[in-house]
C-alpha cells in the first residue's frame, strides 16, 4: 500500500465518520460539525487525488459559503428558553429506498469511470475563462439559487412561529 493509498483511505474514514454523525445524531451544532468534518474530508480526498484547485473550492464553496449559511440560518431561529435545537430523526423505509436508489444510480453512471480514469489536466485559468465566459449567467444563477434556498428556509421556519 503507497503513500497516496494510506492517505485516501484516512480522508475516506474521515468522509465517512463526518457522514455517519450528520445522519445519526440530532442536537444540530454536532450536526453543523459533523457536516463540516464530511465536506472537509472531501477536499482532502481531492488534494490527495492531485486536484488542488477542486479542494480549494471545495472549502471555499462548501465549508466556508454552504455550512457558514446553515450557521447564519440557524442563528436567525428563535428558540424559547435555554433550549438546544434538535433534528427530529425520522429513519424509516422510504428514505432507505430512495438512498439506496440514488446509490445503484450513481454507482451505474460513475462505474465506466471508475473502470478506466483517464486524467484531464485542466489549468486554472482555463476552468477561469470557461466560468467568467459562456458559463457566467449559470454560474450567477446557482449563487441566486443558494440565496433563494436559504430565504425560503427562513420562510418556512419563521411562517410556523407566532407573532
Amino acid at each position: 500500500m503507497s503513500a497516496n493509498d494510506l492517505a485516501l483511505a484516512v480522508t475516506v474514514t474521515v468522509m465517512v465518520a463526518g457522514a455517519a454523525g450528520t445522519v445519526l445524531t440530532s442536537d444540530v451544532p454536532r450536526l453543523v460539525i459533523s457536516l463540516g468534518t464530511f465536506l472537509l474530508g472531501v477536499a482532502a480526498a481531492f488534494l490527495v487525488m492531485g486536484s488542488p484547485l477542486l479542494a480549494v473550492s471545495q472549502v471555499f464553496v462548501y465549508v466556508g459559503g454552504v455550512l457558514v449559511l446553515v450557521l447564519f440560518a440557524l442563528m436567525m431561529v428563535r428558540r424559547s428558553g435555554d433550549e438546544k435545537p434538535k433534528v427530529a430523526t425520522r429513519h424509516d423505509l422510504g428514505a432507505a429506498v430512495i438512498a439506496l436508489g440514488v446509490f445503484v444510480l450513481l454507482a451505474a453512471v460513475l462505474g465506466p469511470v471508475a473502470a478506466d480514469p483517464t486524467p484531464v489536466v485542466t489549468a486554472p485559468n482555463e476552468v477561469g475563462a470557461i466560468l467568467l465566459g459562456p458559463s457566467l449567467v449559470a454560474f450567477e444563477l446557482v449563487g441566486v439559487l443558494l440565496l433563494a434556498a436559504l430565504l425560503a428556509v427562513l420562510v418556512i421556519v419563521k411562517g410556523g412561529e407566532d407573532s
